[in-house]
């Protein structure tokens, strides 16, 4: 227990040295998260990382152990990589070398990691390091390509449930066209944020409650939809009432704050398709053990 207190206290001191090595890339990173909520994640990786960590710490560190073969030269080339090509002082967002100089922090990270709990240690850690991998900041086009998808799926989808409940809507691109009233998806309406969050979610939700890894793809890639639906339903709740009430709920507290109000159904929804996929694994592993399969031939078991 003593040598294990001592291992962590050494990575943890090494892994605070790498960070101050890459102090500058790091500080530009964090402050694009803090001041822009479409890049929230960046913040959450690092916490991530820790939670599954501490989460799967008996399989990770169970066969902990010294790899300075391995870990040191590794770590070295990382360092000596970004001192020569990419350390900078003016990094900016969406520029390659700040990319490529987060990617090298993960990647020293990773190094630090494996001097000093070892390759097995770090191949039991991979998924959580694969976390980590968010802290890389999406070039501005891309995320503007991210946003615009959105801002066209909630629209689209937000025409056909006003169809379905019997309101004549016209849908042109992001546009909504009511009797007497033209609506727009902007951007801020895209459900960006709450897309990244709820993905956020689905991913460690796959990691703790799921095993089959199609499975865990299968949740995070629907959190994707499921943003978009319930997008879809808050546009079409506020497009309604303001054709149909008062158009002061298309500037109101409901147009502000109505993704805090329909969060919930997405959590929901998110729930039940985990709860599914659970029965789905439990009724399949209870069928391998009443027919385990040898070769190309299944046994069922009888008993004694």
């Amino acid at each position: 227990m003593q040598k294990m207190q001592t291992r962590h206290l050494f990575a943890a001191t090494l892994t605070l040295v790498v960070l101050a090595l890459f102090w500058p890339a790091f500080k530009v990173v964090a402050t694009l998260g803090l001041r822009d909520s479409s890049y929230a994640q960046i913040l959450a990786a690092p916490l991530l990382l820790i939670f599954l960590m501490y989460w799967d710490r008996g399989r990770i560190f169970r066969e902990a152990r010294w790899n300075l073969s391995l870990g040191i030269p590794a770590l070295s080339v990382v360092l000596a990589g970004y001192f020569i090509f990419l350390r900078s002082q003016s990094y900016s967002n969406g520029n390659v070398r700040l990319i490529l100089a987060v990617g090298a922090l993960i990647l020293a990270w990773m190094s630090a990691f494996i001097v000093c709990y070892g390759l097995q240690s770090f191949v039991a850690a991979w998924f959580p390091f694969c976390c980590l991998s968010l802290m890389i900041p999406v070039p501005g086009p891309f995320m503007d390509r991210l946003t615009a998808g959105l801002q066209r799926g909630s629209a689209a989808a937000a025409s056909q449930m006003l169809r379905l409940v019997g309101v004549p809507v016209f849908a042109q691109g992001t546009k909504l066209l009511l009797p007497g009233l033209e609506i727009e998806v902007a951007p801020e309406c895209s459900g960006i944020r709450s897309c990244l969050a709820l993905a956020l979610v689905g991913l460690v939700a796959s990691r703790v409650y799921l095993r089959n890894g199609c499975n865990r793809f299968l949740l995070v890639v629907s959190t994707f939809p499921i943003a978009i639906l319930k997008n879809a339903i808050r546009i079409s709740v506020i497009a309604s009432l303001g054709a149909y009430v008062n158009r002061a709920f298309l500037f109101g507290p409901i147009h502000r704050y109505g993704g805090l109000v329909f969060t919930p159904l997405a959590v929901v929804l998110l729930v039940l398709l985990l709860l599914a996929l659970q029965k789905s694994e439990t009724w399949i592993m209870a069928r391998r053990r009443s027919h385990p399969v040898i070769g190309e031939r299944t046994v069922a078991t009888t008993a004694p």
